[in-house]
């Protein structure tokens, strides 16, 4: 027989699907058994990934009634090698390459659990929790129901997720949910650990939850942002040291915190030309249109300039926002209205990007550090801290001098050159950011910042003409969009022609 077409689905379950015989399919090499009743015309990725890809499409056609309960419908929907389903109509569980397919009897869908994937259904939130209450033991390696301790991190969680109200409705439904499914014994247990997520209460359960309760929370999402970030620039995957940097002489560098001070200011939008900002450094000329602006510029070059806070590095969180608190009490000493000193009472966010809540800033610098502690190399513990600071934005203006003083001030303790963000690549440094931020990828971010290392130490800042001469000939203060426009890029120093 002649296969039907080269259009086959990746998964079949019959001849219609294969366009010929099962058997004869699997004998000609035309497709591969996956289990009983279940092909693939896939020959070459391996069993275990196509599964996880094609996973309720397969359930769908086995367990066509299976609802996606307990630890499954938790934060982690495999944990490990193991999904947990509910079904009246298989009684067995079900085992794929690479996938065991947990089956328990269960309540048919209510009406508020959720549409999932391939026509099945999800344990709504208030259903997930109520059924995790529920003791189980470990079957082959894991439990069936989430431990208190994880349940009370997922509430916690929770409780970071989603307003106060929506945070009760789920309280509600959870306390109606518990009489029908026959565990009404065991919800004040989740009512304790709800009122410990609002403050209301205290729970006998460690971590977030009680970190919540005595206001020392954490944002999970950026910790493992953080945490994998940390990993990826211990790691060497990253390569971030650029080699062949200058030696630091320190006659070459007199100058270099002026053009830091004017750069990072640049960048957050506090924009003088050079000579503008030469005379409000060194002459105290202030101009009498933008005190504030002036003064942003001129306690930027006196931390710079500060023998002792320019090599300051905490040694612990609770130092690091002591640091972070008497730096920007320095920095924003001419805006009152940005509460210099004091972390940030209200949300910040960068248009529909919100940074950590303010309950949470200590709680995330505090085991953030810890993280970037970890680093052995000068520039990954940099450009860690950089972005850990940026990325909290603990305060109500100034995060991003702050992320960059204390990126600085790791490589001036390590005897290495500082990192100067030219005005031409603010783009690309903005977009490094955010996409770290957002898709948890840093190459783009520390490509930017390696290369803007190599620039910085290549330039002579002996002299401020000297180094003005160098930045203008290597594009350094040109606009980034004009740049972009008109196809120039950065040029190193040592590429430059005599």
């Amino acid at each position: 027989m002649k296969r039907a077409s080269r259009n086959l689905p990746v998964i079949a379950f019959d001849e219609a699907g294969l366009g010929e015989r099962p058997s004869r399919a699997v004998a000609a090499g035309h497709a591969r058994l996956i289990i009983r009743g279940v092909y693939t015309t896939n020959l070459t990725t391996p069993l275990k990934r196509l599964v996880r890809s094609n996973v309720w499409e397969i359930l769908a056609h086995l367990v066509p009634d299976a609802l996606v309960v307990d630890r499954s419908a938790g934060p982690v929907l495999f944990d490990g090698d193991t999904l947990f389903i509910a079904s009246n109509e298989r009684s067995r569980d079900l085992t794929l390459p690479g996938l065991r397919v947990a089956v328990r009897p269960g309540h048919p869908p209510f009406a508020d659990d959720l549409p999932w994937m391939a026509g099945l259904h999800k344990a709504s939130i208030p259903r997930g929790l109520v059924e995790n209450l529920a003791r189980s033991r470990t079957r082959q390696g894991i439990a069936r129901t989430l431990s208190d301790e994880e349940l009370a991190a997922w509430v916690a969680q929770l409780a970071q997720q989603y307003p106060a109200g929506r945070l009760n409705r789920f309280r509600d439904r959870a306390r109606e949910l518990s009489s029908e499914l026959g565990l009404e014994d065991r919800f004040p247990a989740l009512d304790d650990m709800f009122g410990a997520a609002q403050g209301t209460g205290k729970t006998p359960h460690g971590g977030l939850l009680a970190a919540l309760g005595y206001g020392h929370g954490w944002d999970v999402g950026r910790l493992a942002r953080f945490s994998k970030f940390a990993e990826r620039l211990g790691s060497g995957e990253l390569d971030p040291d650029p080699p062949g940097l200058p030696v630091l002489v320190p006659a070459m560098v007199r100058e270099q915190a002026f053009f830091e001070a004017y750069l990072s200011n640049f960048i957050e939008g506090t924009e003088f030309t050079v000579d503008e900002a030469i005379r409000i450094v060194y002459d105290h000329a202030m101009p009498p249109a933008r005190p504030a602006d002036a003064h942003d510029v001129a306690s930027t070059f006196e931390l710079i300039s500060d023998p002792v806070d320019a090599r300051d590095i905490p040694g612990s969180g609770t130092e690091l926002m002591a640091q972070l608190e008497r730096r920007h009490a320095r920095l924003m000493a001419a805006r009152p209205d940005k509460r210099p000193g004091q972390f940030k009472q209200e949300a910040n966010r960068v248009g529909s990007y919100q940074f950590v809540a303010p309950e949470l800033v200590r709680g995330t610098l505090d085991r953030g550090f810890a993280l970037g502690d970890q680093l052995t190399l000068p520039f990954s513990r940099a450009v860690f801290m950089m972005f850990l600071i940026s990325e909290v934005h603990p305060f109500d203006d100034g995060n991003g001098r702050l992320a960059r003083l204390a990126m600085n001030a790791e490589l001036t303790v390590a005897g290495q050159h500082r990192i100067l963000v030219p005005l031409i690549v603010r783009n690309d440094y903005l977009a490094g950011l955010r996409r770290l931020s957002r898709e948890g990828d840093p190459r783009l971010l520390v490509r930017v910042l390696a290369n803007a290392w190599r620039w910085s130490a290549q330039v002579d800042f002996s002299t401020l003409e000297t180094a003005r001469s160098v930045m203008e000939r290597t594009n350094a203060l040109v606009d980034a969009t004009d740049a972009e426009r008109a196809g120039k890029y950065l040029i190193l120093p040592a590429d430059l022609t005599p």
